[in-house]
């Protein structure tokens, strides 16, 4: 099976981030994480270590004792990137090639395929902004799984896309990404 590195970021959406990684070794994967800080603000720290069976990659631990450089590291080791949940900052700060956090440096690194999984209020979605970075990213071959139509997490919004996709969908845009690498 393949390297999967699961970016999580700032999201209420970052509570499903285990259930998808779950999914992920459950298939045979290697997972490795990184989460923002500002995921932390939805998930603790020790749920993502549990899920993954590893240590989580932040912005603490970017640069290690050791002289390994992390975001390098894991560009170079990952055969996928996936980014669940996405938000239309992460997305934002990739578009215009910003990498001062280690999210976004490891994008920068060279990340040989990257896959979104954009997971915001649907305004923000239809943002021009928005659209304009998705259109951005996607034409540097990123591709895109989402975001979905329903219920929102939001009180203000009853439903709308914007969701993040079904992990089901996920994993089926992962194994579609990793079998166009083996090409």
């Amino acid at each position: 099976m393949a390297n999967v590195l699961v970016g999580v970021t700032g999201g209420i959406a970052a509570y499903k981030a285990p259930g998808v990684i779950r999914r992920l070794r459950e298939a045979g994967h290697e997972v490795e994480t990184i989460a923002t800080e500002a995921a932390f603000r939805f998930i603790p720290e020790e749920t993502l270590s549990i899920a993954t069976g590893r240590h989580v990659h932040t912005d603490k631990t970017w640069w290690e004792e050791s002289g390994r450089v992390e975001h390098v590291s894991l560009a170079r080791w990952a055969a996928l990137f996936l980014i669940a949940p996405a938000t239309a900052d992460a997305m934002a700060r990739a578009a215009v090639g910003l990498g001062e956090d280690l999210l976004s440096a490891t994008i920068l690194a060279g990340a040989k395929k990257i896959l979104w999984a954009p997971a915001m209020n649907p305004e923000m979605w239809r943002n021009p902004v928005t659209e304009r970075n998705v259109g951005t990213l996607k034409s540097w071959s990123h591709s895109f799984v989402g975001p979905a139509a329903g219920l929102m997490a939001s009180a203000e919004e009853q439903s709308g896309v914007g969701r993040l996709a079904e992990e089901e969908e996920i994993m089926a845009a992962v194994e579609k990404a990793l079998s166009e690498n083996e090409r």
